[in-house]
């Protein structure tokens, strides 16, 4: 078939046996196909021995009607028609939105796709569709006939991936996607998948039969114990099957990997191993420039103004992050050094990189890369913007973006250009490169106690003004993020929240077990704390150089930065006031929802937490009506009283009656008022900046000194949360909880037991008795 002009030329040399599935593939195969077997075996034969009962029941009744008998059959019909009804269900693949396109609409974009599974030997799609997020996926239809037969393949192609990657690279990610159905071996993975669903839909899904289940069991009591009992049985069938099916998913997760792993080297095998790993990189960016761009679009929405591209927006807040952290190559894959062998050349480092959204699931970056570069194919990236793929993008991105509004509200927004919108965000003075990212997503002040912690740390300013913030700062600042990252990842591995890649937890290069982790993390929250202590004096330095300039120049200057620095003081702590007692609030709430009922302890619990809360909400509420705000902070909000104006809590009081509607508008009420707080902290930081900044000018003699604003004020007493003082929320749930939802190991166990015992039970009576 000829060459398509806008298809990236492959690589000249690909070893025949670079996409033939490992041994560990293979290995891994079996083992989930023997899973999936015994499961499947088991589970109908479940089916059947209800069946038969059901059968002989009937045979009974026809030659002797007797009332027992005849509840005995019927149950045992119902529970027959349980089993059958799952390996009956069809999971739709459903609409994902954004724009369907066909072959007529986009012939280059399709010749391109074409040839691509082609050349991989995948099927072509069926469907494609244009979606705005940081993605591209395959999605299908899923039934008990796709065991036997495969389904039609619908592809989602992301704007907000194609709007970052170059061609080769765009090439390289739909590889990864159709490398999957290239696979033969793919074929034991898709039935896994479907089991899941199947096994997942029986498990979870609560359906008409359900229904009738629960209206006997509320029925008069002489008749709702029937209900009682299947209730049980379905109980017992659920959590047995429940059971099984996790052994099966043991085998499917090793399995994932590896595929994950092959689906790399088709790709691999058609763009050579930098195109894959080049787009994994720019994806981490990508997904932050996307949801900043999302995050601009909903302020603007607020004021009554709407993005024509959302896209646009995402590129310049690409370019805005380079200048804010001073750091040119954000979002660029580090080029190989002179001389380097590019086999040996490392875009991630060896830890546990964050994957981006879109593949968060799948191995650690610097794993598929190494993966990728174990046998080199050396192929030049074709570097073209991705978006020649398209027949007219602009109305693309324009219609993408337009949906993204409520098109009841749509029209009457006006208009804004994305590059102003995006600026009003990015051209905060706390954001200026001078501070080297210093003020980028970090609280000023929640280190702090009090305003006069703050006055009394740290030896007394001797630093210049303009050399507060130096060069090391920058790299003090990263440190202190990836340490951030690293002590939260291994905390979620810990508790089993995250699943390390491979079974394998890497941390600096170095494979360390689960028990190891504790020490790791007292050994991380060491070197934690001598870093925020560094960041924290320096805060304090800065602040207090401004302060001690401030008093020299007299006019109202000190008094004004001190309120200001009080201010932001008591709303970063107040906004993590809020967030935490929200938290609190959610967690309960779904600890004591999570098997679906609310016993009376339960509801107990719940009441004295949602008074615990209310009663700090009333305290949040008391000190925002006493804080002093600023007038410039007056006239943005344009309003005249703040006592008048600031977001109010004002729910009435939590009981036994109204909990269950108390908690969700309080959760939400919460929402809406840490959320103000923290706008107000970001217009506040932005003003101390740059009062900061006049003081710094007219020390120096570089603007002409004039009197300062008048002063605001924080309350006279508000609640301070320090960082580490949070509520320890539950991450586990109670032992009867952990027996229904079988979490840990030995609740898991006792319940499969209880279970197999009333399933066996339930058939023996029910055999005996029909």
């Amino acid at each position: 078939m000829a060459q398509h002009a806008l298809y990236p030329a492959g690589p000249a040399k690909v070893p025949a046996d670079l996409t033939k599935p490992r041994r560990s593939y293979r290995r891994q195969a079996m083992l989930a196909m023997l899973g999936l077997t015994l499961f499947m075996l088991g589970y109908i034969a479940l089916g059947i021995c209800f069946g038969m009962v059901s059968v002989r029941g009937i045979e009974h009744l026809m030659a002797r009607f007797d009332w027992v008998r005849l509840l005995v059959t019927v149950c045992a019909s119902l529970l027959t028609l349980f089993m059958a009804k799952s390996l009956l269900t069809v999971r739709k693949g459903g609409n994902p939105g954004g724009i369907e396109v066909s072959a007529e609409q986009q012939p280059e974009l399709f010749a391109f796709v074409h040839q691509l599974a082609d050349d991989i030997g995948a099927p072509r799609p069926h469907r494609v569709f244009l979606t705005p997020e940081v993605n591209a996926a395959v999605f299908y239809d899923l039934s008990l006939m796709n065991l036997l037969l495969p389904s039609k393949k619908n592809l989602i192609i992301g704007l907000g991936l194609v709007n970052v990657l170059s061609l080769g690279e765009l090439k390289a990610v739909l590889a990864h996607e159709f490398g999957h159905f290239a696979q033969r071996s793919m074929m034991v993975g898709r039935w896994v998948y479907i089991a899941q669903q199947i096994i997942g839909h029986m498990v979870s899904t609560r359906d008409w039969l359900d229904k009738i289940i629960s209206f006997i069991s509320r029925t008069d009591p002489r008749i709702a114990w029937v209900g009682w009992l299947l209730g049980l049985a379905f109980w017992s069938i659920r959590a047995v099957m429940d059971s099984l099916f996790r052994l099966v998913l043991m085998a499917e997760r090793a399995l994932s990997r590896e595929m994950e792993f092959n689906a790399d080297l088709v790709a691999v095998s058609v763009t050579g191993s930098d195109a894959l790993v080049n787009a994994l990189h720019k994806l981490q960016a990508a997904d932050h420039g996307w949801q900043t761009a999302i995050d601009v679009a909903r302020s603007e929405a607020g004021r009554g103004k709407r993005l024509g591209d959302l896209f646009s927006a995402q590129h310049i807040t690409m370019d805005a992050m380079r200048t804010v952290l001073d750091d040119p190559g954000y979002g660029k894959p580090p080029a190989a050094e002179e001389g380097c062998d590019p086999a040996q050349h490392r875009v991630f480092d060896e830890d546990m990189a964050r994957r981006p959204q879109m593949w968060a699931s799948h191995p650690a970056n610097r794993d598929r890369e190494d993966n990728a570069k174990a046998c080199y194919i050396a192929a030049d990236i074709d570097h073209r913007s991705a978006w020649v793929l398209f027949s007219e993008p602009e109305a693309l991105r324009q219609q993408l973006s337009r949906d993204f509004y409520n098109p009841e509200k749509r029209d009457e927004l006006e208009p804004v250009a994305e590059q102003d919108a995006v600026m009003r965000r990015f051209s905060r003075q706390s954001l200026h490169p001078r501070y080297r990212g210093n003020y980028l997503d970090r609280d000023l002040m929640r280190n702090f106690a009090s305003l006069d912690e703050l006055l009394q740390t740290g030896a007394e300013p001797g630093t210049a003004l303009a050399s507060l913030y130096p060069q090391s700062l920058k790299e003090d600042l990263a440190s202190a993020r990836n340490l951030d990252i690293e002590i939260a990842t291994l905390k979620a591995l810990q508790r089993g929240e995250l699943q390390p890649s491979g079974g394998v937890i890497r941390h600096r290069g170095e494979e360390i077990k689960k028990d190891d982790i504790p020490r790791v993390l007292k050994a991380l929250a060491a070197e934690h704390q001598q870093l925020a202590h560094a960041l924290k004096e320096h805060d304090a330095l800065c602040h207090r150089s401004h302060l001690q300039a401030a008093a020299s120049l007299g006019q109202g200057w000190q008094p004004y930065l001190k309120g200001l620095l009080g201010l932001l003081h008591a709303c970063e702590h107040m906004a993590a006031v809020v967030r935490n007692e929200q938290a609190l609030l959610a967690n309960t709430w779904l600890v004591i929802t999570a098997d679906g009922q609310v016993g009376y302890f339960e509801k107990k619990r719940m009441l004295k937490v949602a008074t615990s809360v209310g009663a700090v909400m009333e305290t949040i509420n008391q000190a925002m009506a006493e804080m002093v705000p600023t007038q410039k902070l007056l006239a943005h909000f344009e309003i005249e009283n703040w006592r008048d104006s600031f977001p109010e809590f004002g729910l009435v009081a939590v009981d036994k009656h109204n909990w269950g509607e108390w908690c969700p508008a309080a959760h939400e009420r919460m929402d809406n008022i840490a959320g103000a707080l923290e706008y107000i902290r970001d217009l506040l930081l932005d003003d101390l900046i740059e009062a900061e900044g006049q003081v710094e000018q007219m020390a120096a003699g570089e603007l002409e000194s004039r009197a300062a604003p008048t002063a605001p004020a924080a309350p006279p007493s508000y609640p301070v949360l320090m960082p580490g003082s949070e509520h320890q929320l539950q991450r586990r749930l109670d032992l009867w909880n952990r027996f229904q939802l079988a979490h840990g190991t030995l609740p898991t166990l006792a319940r499969l037991l209880v279970s197999i015992a009333i399933v066996g039970g339930t058939l023996y009576g029910g055999w005996v008795l029909a």
